[in-house]
This record gives structure tokens, sequence and C-alpha cells, in this order.
């Protein structure tokens, strides 16, 4: 009743159906083969020339099908790319014109009989020590 050795036993059966189940598997894929081998429609130099033939379809189709997905991926980033500039655009502008306004208000509340005084609601310095 040692729960640790009960506990091992499980880990072996498991590993050994996986193990059972690889070697099947294979097993299977052999006799598979061979009797596609014997039961092969066409002589072996037919075959290769299927496959070789049928393997060049199947590679310029997938070289087709990249050039059609980088196409439509580049429009896609194309277009990403100029909606980005337009509101990068429309930030920077925003921002200008804000920088312009707060330019014009600061240069507004300077007295123009008494330069460099800023005109404020805050008393300055001097007129707090006077208080």
């Amino acid at each position: 009743m040692n729960t640790y050795s009960d506990g091992m036993d499980s880990e072996r059966t498991g590993s050994g159906s996986i193990a059972a189940f690889v070697c099947g598997a294979a097993l299977g894929a052999a006799v598979g083969a061979a009797i596609a081998l014997v039961m092969a429609p066409a002589s072996g130099s037919d075959t290769r020339a299927y496959l070789k033939r049928r393997g060049n379809e199947l590679g310029r189709d997938a070289m087709e099908r990249g050039r059609e997905t980088l196409r439509s991926q580049s429009d896609r980033v194309k277009s990403a790319v100029a909606g980005g500039l337009d509101r990068a655009g429309s930030a920077v502008n925003y921002a200008r014109e804000r920088g312009e306004a707060a330019y014009r208000e600061a240069r507004e509340s300077f007295n123009a009989d008494n330069p460099g005084v800023a005109h404020t609601s805050y008393p300055s310095r001097a007129q707090r020590s006077s208080e």
C-alpha cells in the first residue's frame, strides 16, 4: 500500500501504452506503404514523373498565393501608414495652433508701458513682501 509505488506503476502503464501506440502506428504505416507499392497502378518511373509534376504545380500555387498575400498585406500596410500620417499631421497642427495661441496670450499679458512685467491675477514677490 505504498502510494509512491502505486503512482509509479500508473506512470509506467501510461508510458507503456504510448510506446505501444507509437509502435503500432509505425507498423501500420509500414504495412500501408508495402501494400501501396504492390497495388500501385503505375510503374515507378510514371509515379515519379507524376509526383514531380504535381510537386511543381503545388510549388507554383504556393508562390502565387504568397504573391497575392504580399500584395494584399502591402496594401493594408500602406493604408495604415497613410492613416497614421494623417492623424500625426492633425496632432501636429493642433499642437502648433495651441502653442501659437498660448504665445499670443502671454504676449498680450505684458504691459506695453512696462515691458517685461506680466499682468496676472497673482501678486508679485514685491507685492507679497509689502503686505
